[in-house]
């Protein structure tokens, strides 16, 4: 942070704090600017370790997910394919705080129209659509 700017807001040091991962990981071997699948499995084992238990403990587990984030088939994973499975985590994350919950319980109730598609053509909807 420079002099004279606000002070970050939690949400803003989150978002920083996933680029910073990014990069401490990325560029090992290689291109800077992406994830070998050692770097990858890197970074999960040691900034993700209660996320993918069951997947660390299997090799090919672990190479599809590679395989199904490499969008390009390129082998490594650009920061944009690595976002692709921080939000696949935080959706499936988001849902857990719904099972078992009455909307109305926890403070966990939203309107149901509320958070509409952020990318266009996107056809999850909104975040209570099946």
């Amino acid at each position: 942070m420079q002099v004279g700017q606000p002070a970050m807001s939690q949400m803003e040091q989150g978002m920083e704090t996933i680029i910073k991962t990014f990069h401490k990981h990325s560029g090992k071997e290689g291109d800077p600017d992406t994830l070998s699948q050692k770097e990858f499995k890197q970074l999960l084992n040691k900034d993700m370790p209660n996320t993918f238990k069951k997947e660390k403990k299997d090799k090919k587990a672990m190479n599809h997910m590679m395989e199904d984030l490499d969008t390009d088939k390129d082998g490594q994973l650009c920061f944009d394919e690595f976002v692709d499975l921080l939000v696949k985590v935080l959706i499936t994350d988001h849902k857990k705080t719904h099972k078992n919950v009455s909307s109305y319980d926890n403070g966990l109730s939203h309107d149901p129209s509320y958070g509409p598609s952020l990318r266009e053509g996107d056809n999850r909807g909104n975040c209570h659509s099946k």
